[in-house]
């Protein structure tokens, strides 16, 4: 059998793996084997030297694999949501908040949101049963203003 043949059917079967062994890399090394095929078929040198034949599969594969990849990087990397300001604020930011217990910097005094009662601090001495607003979280303690 004529050796480009064989590089022939050694990228289709490389292809057709990729439907059982999944992950959109095996088919750039079978798109490798085609190139190869066809680069033993036109080109003699090639076809009479098996370094040269190893050498064109692999950097067909591999630059396949390099352009492929980042060609079809949108298309099969699904949506992506958008990263949140702040992951760990869990909505609280923004939330207004009733003083339960008057906040006396440096001190922490007490708020009620959605029930509990949460530590608070501030820059400046807030009276109890005033409302403020979140502005940051840091662990179990909310910054107002």
């Amino acid at each position: 059998m004529e050796l480009a043949v064989v590089w022939l059917i050694a990228g289709l079967v490389l292809m057709l793996l990729e439907f059982v062994i999944p992950g959109f890399v095996i088919v750039f090394f079978g798109l490798g084997g085609l190139i190869t095929g066809v680069a033993v078929w036109l080109i003699p040198a090639v076809g009479g030297s098996l370094v040269a034949q190893g050498l064109c599969f692999a950097v067909a594969s591999v630059l396949t694999l390099v352009v492929g990849r980042r060609c079809f990087r949108n298309l099969l990397g699904g949506k992506r949501a958008a990263p949140a300001i702040d992951a760990d604020d869990d909505g609280f930011v923004g939330s207004a908040v009733v003083v339960s217990e008057a906040i006396r910097p440096p001190l922490a005094g007490r708020v009620t949101l959605n029930g509990a009662e949460w530590a608070a601090v501030s820059d400046r001495p807030i009276e109890k049963g005033a409302t403020v607003r979140v502005v940051a979280r840091d662990n179990i303690t909310l910054t107002v203003r």
